[in-house]
């Protein structure tokens, strides 16, 4: 579990065989200072395969995924409320390198914690290279920024010429890539060297690359494979050193068993792929990028934020990633940054997906279901995650968010379920009745 508020320093809380015992008490093994946080506030207990939280009779109480809670199984990505505390429950968490904080400046623009920074170590290191660069992410994950950045980590003296080859219309998309002379077409008033030339010495960046027609791929492909162009109304190539990165919201390989992007175009291009994590894959990353624009936002004097405030940020899940996160705190300053402290009631409508009754306590059996109960239901997501990986433990392991040897744990003793029979179209049937998908939080699933 990462602690990512009050402090966006990054602990870090491994859950294993031991009980982790949370609270301001010093000897609490995870120390949560504050006048809302007991002295024995929660305790988090191994119960076979699962990690259970349980409040220890606190003032101020525990909640999982915006639901007050006495007792919970956690899951990875779950975020848990320790009084004003919030930790989020990674699988497998990447950490910083040693002597590095765990949230960071990774390059102009951009920002992020240690998930981002293990993507972004190996582009750094294979930037002062020639490779081509494919980047895919979803809208607002920050393309062009690491499209910046390797164009700043090369050290080449051209210009960044970044295009969007979804706003360039098809008939002249050939034009404006590769230039054409006086003359070479109706309107064609003047020469334009084109987007490949202007690049040169520098990086060109082509985002959106599927949305190029046919008839221009093909024309990409001999320019990256010849590294020259010919503008149009010329008969002879022009050598041209440029470093190409382009980008997609998805993968290229996709677009090419769907028809609408060649496959030797894509082999060519994906010399280096980068995929960039959505927000919701790196959760722990919102309350760092929230402070940031905030003081960036106020001039560097932000109000308070409340704990709720924050807590409903990490449970939503950023369709429009960064972008849309910047574009909520540019509002929250500007409507309420006068206030002496943010709530939870200043974020937009649409983003507060739960209802205020998540301050109550489920309280009745959903809060407190017995050890058998909560193995049966994570049995049965599981059975329903390796059928969907045909049997593929790793898979199915990150799907649940439990270690792989917590699969053979789960399957021990259950001589009718073999790894073996999900790779075959008749899979086992499942005991239990639970439906797939069924939140295990004692309160509601997060989504």
């Amino acid at each position: 579990m990462r602690w990512i508020f009050p402090s966006t320093d990054g602990l870090t809380t491994g859950l294993g065989e031991r009980r982790v015992l949370l609270g301001r008490g010093d000897d609490c093994d995870v120390l949560l200072a504050g006048a809302r946080t007991s002295r024995h506030h929660a305790e988090i207990v191994r119960e076979g395969p699962l990690q259970i939280v349980r409040d220890l009779g606190s003032l101020n109480g525990v909640a999982v995924n915006g639901r007050r809670v006495s007792r919970a199984p956690l899951s990875a990505g779950d975020v848990v409320r320790v009084g004003d505390w919030i930790g989020v429950v990674l699988a497998d968490p990447a950490t910083a390198a040693p002597g590095e904080p765990a949230f960071q400046k990774l390059a102009e623009s951009l920002y992020g914690g240690p998930t981002l920074a293990a993507v972004m170590g190996p582009v750094r290191h294979a930037a002062r290279g020639n490779l081509t660069t494919v980047l895919v992410g979803e809208t607002g994950t920050g393309k062009e920024c690491v499209a910046r950045a390797i164009h700043t980590w090369s050290g080449r003296t051209g210009e960044l010429v970044a295009v969007n080859c979804a706003a360039i219309t098809e008939s002249l998309a050939e034009a404006e890539l590769f230039g054409y002379r006086k003359g070479a077409f109706s309107g064609a008033v003047q020469s334009s060297e084109g987007h490949f030339l202007a690049a040169r010495g520098g990086t060109l960046f082509l985002d959106e690359v599927v949305e190029l027609g046919p008839a221009v791929q093909a024309k990409l492909l001999r320019a990256v494979e010849r590294r020259e162009v010919v503008p149009l109304g010329e008969s002879k190539p022009i050598p041209v050193d440029v470093r190409i990165v382009v980008a997609a919201q998805e993968s290229l390989e996709k677009a090419v068993k769907e028809g609408r992007f060649r496959g030797d175009l894509c082999a060519r291009l994906d010399e280096l792929n980068v995929r960039l994590p959505p927000l919701r894959e790196r959760i722990d990353d919102v309350p760092y990028l929230f402070d940031r624009t905030l003081r960036d936002q106020t001039a560097n004097r932000p109000p308070a934020v409340g704990a709720r405030l924050i807590e409903q940020l990490c449970l939503y899940d950023w369709p429009y990633n960064v972008r849309q996160l910047v574009n909520v705190v540019k509002r929250l300053a500007q409507l309420h940054g006068h206030e002496p402290e943010l709530h939870r009631s200043h974020l937009p409508e649409w983003l507060l997906t739960r209802s205020d009754e998540a301050d109550g306590d489920a309280g009745g059996a959903a809060s407190e279901p017995d050890r058998a109960t909560l193995i049966d239901e994570k049995l049965a997501l599981l059975l329903s995650a390796l059928r969907k990986h045909k049997g593929v433990v790793s898979r199915a392991a990150r799907e649940v968010g439990i270690p792989r040897q917590s699969v053979y744990r789960l399957l021990d003793g259950r001589p009718d379920l073999t790894l073996g029979s999900f790779r075959s179209p008749s899979s086992p049937s499942i005991d239990s009745q639970a439906e797939p998908g069924l939140g295990l939080d004692g309160g509601g699933s997060r989504r």
